[in-house]
């Protein structure tokens, strides 16, 4: 028999579940939109879609596909944050013929899961996200020999942003290379 969970999800699924909320509020702000995917894609590596309503740089609705992933676990060494992939998600991102541009979404939120928001005062206007994400395109980066993990460094410099949203879709919609 399933034991359900007394108190609601176990912390993985809100990890996956705060990643993709924090993720469609950065979208939202670029003005874009951000479609969660369902099991069958999930399955297959790709877990959101950001997508723009619209035309940039005359190209209608640019978009591209997400595997997202949420850790509370010290990854930042350096300039750098190492996490570590399976083989199987990081094959699929590397592949260099996938129609959709594809991209890594890393979310680092606190250990704490009580952190990772912060509600102030009733008359005050003010939500913060205790969250930072980081984004990599793997395309066309070597195959590994590796079995079951890969170690994939993002450079903090590539922090996901609505700024560097717009960039992304920017070029997305000139075929420049992410």
């Amino acid at each position: 028999m399933t034991q359900i969970q007394p108190e609601g999800l176990d912390v993985n699924s809100q990890k996956e579940e705060f990643s993709y909320a924090y993720i469609n509020a950065i979208a939202t702000i670029a003005g874009y939109v951000c479609e969660v995917k369902r099991r069958g894609m999930d399955n297959a590596g790709i877990d959101l879609t950001v997508e723009v309503p619209g035309e940039i740089v005359s190209c209608l609705s640019p978009k591209f596909d997400a595997q997202v992933k949420c850790t509370s676990q010290e990854c930042i060494y350096g300039d750098f944050i190492h996490f570590d992939l399976r083989v199987k998600n990081y094959e699929r991102l590397i592949h260099p013929a996938s129609y959709v541009s594809q991209i890594l979404i890393i979310v680092l939120v606190p250990k704490d899961v009580d952190k990772w928001i912060k509600i102030n005062r009733v008359d005050e206007i003010l939500t913060l996200f205790s969250a930072s994400a980081y984004w990599i395109s793997l395309k066309g980066k070597e195959k590994t020999t590796n079995k079951e993990k890969i170690t994939v460094k993002i450079p903090l410099i590539n922090r996901f942003s609505p700024e560097v949203l717009k960039e992304i879709m920017r070029k997305i919609a000139q075929n420049e290379g992410l």
